[in-house]
C-alpha cells in the first residue's frame, strides 16, 4: 500500500464513519455477538479475564466495545482519525473505557506500546495491504505488540475463491422498515491481474 493507497483508505474510512453502522442490519445486536464470540473464544486460547487486547482495526469500535464491555483491557487503533473518534463517543455513552489512537497498521510503535495478550485485526483490514511487504510489515507490528505466547487474530474474505469469480458486486443488504428502509452494498472494479479491486461503498 504506497502512500496515495493509504491516503485513499483513511479518507473511504474517514468518510464512512458517521454511517458505518448502516452497513450491519443491527449493528448493537453484532457488536454484542461478536463480543460473546470472542469473549468465549479468547480465554479458551490462553487470554486472561480482564486480559489486555489490542484491536489495531478497530474502526467505530465493533470488537473493542463489546470486549471492554466484558472487562478486556482494550485498546483500539486505526487509520482513519475520524472511525477512532467515533469509537470514543460510543465508548463514551456506554460508559466503557477505551484507550484510543489513529495509527497506521504497520507502524504501531510507539503509539502502541506495552505487550498485548491478544492482538486483533478483523473485518477485513489486512486486504488493504497491497503490496508483500506492506502486509509483512503489518504482521511484523501485531506480532511485536503480542506478549511471549500472545494471539495475533485477524479476519479476511476468500480472496482466493473471488479472485476466480471476480464478482462485480455484494449482494444488497436490505434492513430497517419503512420510512427508514435501507439497503447497502458494494461496488468492486478489478483491476486486469485480478488481484485488486476498487471498492464504492
Amino acid at each position: 500500500m504506497g502512500a496515495a493507497d493509504e491516503r485513499e483508505a483513511e479518507a473511504f474510512y474517514d468518510d464512512l464513519a458517521a454511517t458505518y453502522h448502516l452497513i450491519f442490519e443491527d449493528w448493537d445486536a453484532s457488536v454484542a455477538r461478536q463480543a460473546a464470540t470472542l469473549g468465549a473464544l479468547l480465554p479458551r486460547l490462553g487470554v486472561p479475564p480482564g486480559g489486555r487486547v489490542l484491536d489495531c482495526a478497530c474502526g467505530i469500535g465493533t470488537q473493542a466495545l463489546g470486549l471492554a464491555a466484558q472487562g478486556f483491557r482494550v485498546r483500539g487503533s486505526d487509520i482513519s482519525p475520524a472511525a477512532v473518534e467515533r469509537a470514543g463517543r460510543e465508548a463514551a455513552a456506554r460508559g466503557l473505557v477505551l484507550d484510543l489512537a489513529a495509527r497506521d497498521i504497520r507502524a504501531l510503535e510507539p503509539a502502541v506500546d506495552g505487550l498485548h495478550d491478544a492482538v486483533l485485526a478483523f473485518d477485513n483490514s489486512l486486504a488493504h495491504m497491497l503490496e508483500d511487504a506492506d502486509l509483512d510489515a503489518a504482521l511484523g507490528a501485531m506480532a511485536r505488540c503480542a506478549a511471549p505466547g500472545g494471539l495475533v487474530l485477524a479476519s479476511v474474505r476468500p480472496y482466493d475463491a473471488l479472485a476466480q469469480e471476480r464478482p462485480a458486486t455484494t449482494h444488497p443488504r436490505v434492513s430497517g422498515s419503512r420510512p427508514s428502509r435501507r439497503a447497502t452494498f458494494q461496488l468492486w472494479e478489478w483491476d486486469a491481474d485480478g488481484r485488486t479491486y476498487r471498492v464504492d461503498q
